[in-house]
């Protein structure tokens, strides 16, 4: 599927350097995710390909030449409910890929039998909460300081949740 100068293709092992450049450029942000910069890239990206290597996640990105500005991940999918994450560049947020990203993941999902995802978000990110909103997560419950910060303050977590029965059935 191809927006305007990106497209959304399936994420592989090649892609594992584009991702981790993109995952600090987000942390670095110290905003929008739980992974804190600095992290070890060497490790981040090992582990990333061992995950794709052993088929524990799927995952699509985002390109726009052969820059990767977004990622979504689904993980323990051998869960029926597996959680989601996903992440944008500043520089391409506003663009759709969320939500195409989102798409490509509940596509999967109902080709794949899975009554749900779910994802966690942090609840100021109102921007992210919208998009979530207008793909059918819902909020399941505020979690109360789960996600540690190196400065031993905790940040909340919301926890949502998107059923995906198929079109038509009861």
């Amino acid at each position: 599927m191809t927006r305007a100068s990106w497209a959304i293709r399936p994420k592989g092992e090649r892609d594992v350097d584009g991702v981790v450049e993109l995952l600090a450029e987000v942390a670095r942000e110290g905003r929008y995710i739980a992974t804190q910069w600095p992290f070890d890239v060497e490790a981040r990206a090992q582990a990333m390909r061992d995950a794709i290597l052993e088929r524990r996640v799927v995952g699509w990105i985002a390109v726009d030449g052969r820059r990767v500005v977004g990622n979504l991940t689904i993980h323990d999918i051998a869960s029926a409910e597996p959680e989601i994450g996903m992440i944008v560049r500043a520089s391409h947020r506003g663009r759709g890929i969320g939500a195409a990203l989102l798409a490509a993941a509940q596509s999967w999902a109902r080709a794949n039998g899975k009554p749900a995802l779910t994802l966690r978000v942090f609840p100021d990110n109102e921007n992210a909460l919208a998009l979530y909103r207008a793909h059918g997560f819902v909020d399941v419950e505020l979690q109360r300081r789960v996600v540690p910060r190196r400065d031993g303050a905790a940040r909340d977590a919301l926890l949502m949740r998107c059923e995906l029965a198929e079109k038509g059935s009861s």
